[in-house]
């Protein structure tokens, strides 16, 4: 435990809360003068001895990287792009795994000034060739292990004009700049690109599951943004060890790398896939302090719960993002993992986690918790751009007007403006998501806009039933979708997971539509119920509504 946290009195922090104050921890004169390498890595560089990544690979060998040795071999790489030809603005994109070099190429795209962006390694050629060949990327880094399936990407990304490959035991191709080789040659006297905060840093695509993935630009300026958060929200202290199990392929994975690097703070990464065996013996063998991971995860290591019962845990806090998490699994939390695990919310555009649970709030079981101080954020009406009265359902909305919040949509301007509404008080960022606020501006969600169940009239949001009917004991996990039905308009379908050693029945449905029926209310509950061995997720573990949603259409018969 700590004696003090962070965010001491939430009310108190967001009246009195300045970006200035958060730009004045910065190095260098901020936002006027900013660079992300330079205030995450370089300036925490000041002797050998502190570690900024532990790094255990599959085979459980650890890797240590010190402050002092992240800046060198990343000048290093900041100093092979330039040699290659690598401008300022140009956009380097990786595609590898949780490896030190993965981390070492971050940060020396961002200290030469380029663009860094990042492909999940679950998507295959078509994704890497479509995010490469959109903004014009110039150079990709990748492994030997991953080297055939970025050879067929290429064929159809020609501007890409140079591999750079880790070699991993398999020999890169010969054309290929071969990672350790080239850094080995090169200069570690590389000062940062002399960048503002409004240059162009980031480039993330979105995870393109209702059309094409959009390019999401953020400037240097977002690092303060995520700075905030992990100060306030993530609450790191002095001497934490800080697990973000996220993968640098999305978002969050650079967000919680380069926010808590912002302030010194050592990261532990594991390269493999979730495990909840592996995973509880990380948490058992190294002083993890702070874990940030995603519901499915811990969802996992509820069901094999287990695995925990000799683990010596050092926690003191844990966080969530990438979907609600339900009061079942908070409760689990505090009882098996001895924290209270918080849920946060925020989206690519947002560039950062921006409404979340705080340490020292009170804590509301299954609510997203409040805006981040210095951001205004809202539920509004989606047409009129109107604040909603407590209860009432809107979008999710802010006012682009912090740090971290989007520049554009890459090369789609009408894309970029078309997420905006103009209300009575000033324009504001449209999420897609549903939620409401209670009487004491605590925010609920519902459910993306496209996933609500219009059903006799009623309008269901999954997140709710999939809360229910995780809380059963026979049920691991859960989503809801509408199907087609000729009197009811739709009905909700339920697809389950059921728990391990559990046989699937059709008492047993009946017993889990009984339990969410009482819990809920008879319009909500699944009248209809189907077993599978797991659910469709994108890359980012969401659950891919969509796929089970054609299916379920598809199961219905035509009208004659």
């Amino acid at each position: 435990m700590v004696s003090s946290h962070n965010l001491s009195d939430y009310e108190t922090e967001r009246e009195q809360f300045s970006w200035d104050d958060i730009y004045a921890e910065a190095d260098w004169d901020a936002p006027a003068e900013l660079n992300i390498a330079h205030e995450t890595v370089d300036r925490h560089a000041t002797d050998r001895e502190t570690v900024a990544l532990y790094q255990v690979d599959t085979d459980g060998e650890l890797t240590k990287t010190t402050f002092w040795e992240l800046a060198d071999r990343s000048s290093q790489f900041a100093d092979v792009l330039e040699r290659l030809g690598v401008k300022q603005g140009d956009r380097v994109f990786s595609y590898m795994p949780r490896i030190p070099e993965h981390y070492v190429a971050m940060i020396g795209t961002l200290k030469r000034g380029a663009v860094w962006g990042s492909v999940n390694e679950r998507f295959g050629p078509d994704g890497i060739s479509y995010r490469l060949d959109d903004c014009d990327a110039k150079v990709l880094v990748t492994t030997t292990d991953n080297r055939e399936t970025v050879a067929d990407a290429l064929e159809d990304a020609p501007t890409v004009e140079h591999v750079i490959t880790v070699d991993r035991g398999d020999g890169a191709p010969a054309d290929d700049v071969v990672f350790n080789t080239a850094l080995d040659g090169a200069s570690t006297e590389y000062e940062a690109a002399d960048t503002d905060g409004e240059d162009n840093a980031l480039l993330y695509y979105t995870s393109g599951t209702t059309g094409l993935a959009k390019g999401v630009l953020h400037k240097q300026r977002w690092v303060a943004g995520v700075a905030a958060t992990q100060k306030y929200a993530v609450d790191l202290q002095p001497g934490d060890l800080y697990w973000s199990t996220g993968d640098l392929g999305w978002l969050t994975g650079a967000i919680n790398t380069l926010g808590a690097w912002f302030w010194g703070t050592s990261l532990f990464t594991y390269e493999g896939e979730f495990d909840p065996e592996t995973w509880a013996e990380l948490l058992d063998e190294y002083p993890i302090n702070v874990l940030f991971s995603v519901p499915t995860a811990y969802r996992m290591l509820r069901e094999n719960e287990a695995v925990l019962e000799d683990v010596d845990l050092d926690l003191r806090h844990a966080l969530s993002i990438g979907e609600p998490l339900s009061a079942g699994v908070v409760e689990w939390g505090e009882d098996e993992l001895g924290v209270t695990i918080l849920d946060t919310y925020g989206q690519t555009e947002t560039g950062n986690m921006i409404i979340n649970n705080y340490p020292t709030m009170e804590l509301r079981p299954g609510s997203m918790g409040k805006p981040l101080p210095g951001i205004e954020a809202d539920i509004v009406d989606p047409e009129t751009g109107e604040v909603l009265e407590p209860g009432e359902t809107g979008e999710i909305a802010e006012r682009g007007d912090y740090p971290c919040f989007f520049a554009e949509y890459w090369n789609k301007p009408e894309k970029t403006a078309s997420c905006f509404v103009d209300g009575p008080d000033g324009e504001w960022y449209l999420s897609g998501d549903l939620a409401h606020k209670d009487e004491d501006d605590y925010f609920w969600f519902e459910g993306r806009a496209d996933d609500v169940i219009l059903s006799s009239g009623y309008r269901i949001g999954p997140f709710e039933v999939e809360s229910s009917l995780g809380e059963h004991e026979a049920v691991a996990e859960a989503a809801v979708v509408p199907k087609p039905h000729p009197e009811r308009g739709n009905i909700v379908k339920a697809y389950i997971v059921a728990s391990e050693g559990v046989t699937p029945s059709e008492d047993l449905k009946e017993d889990i539509k009984t339990h969410v029926k009482e819990e809920l209310s008879a319009h909500e509950y699944p009248r209809e119920l189907e077993f599978c061995d797991e659910l469709p997720k994108t890359v980012t573990g969401k659950i891919r509504r969509t796929e089970l949603q054609d299916e379920a259409e598809d199961e219905v018969e035509p009208a004659t």
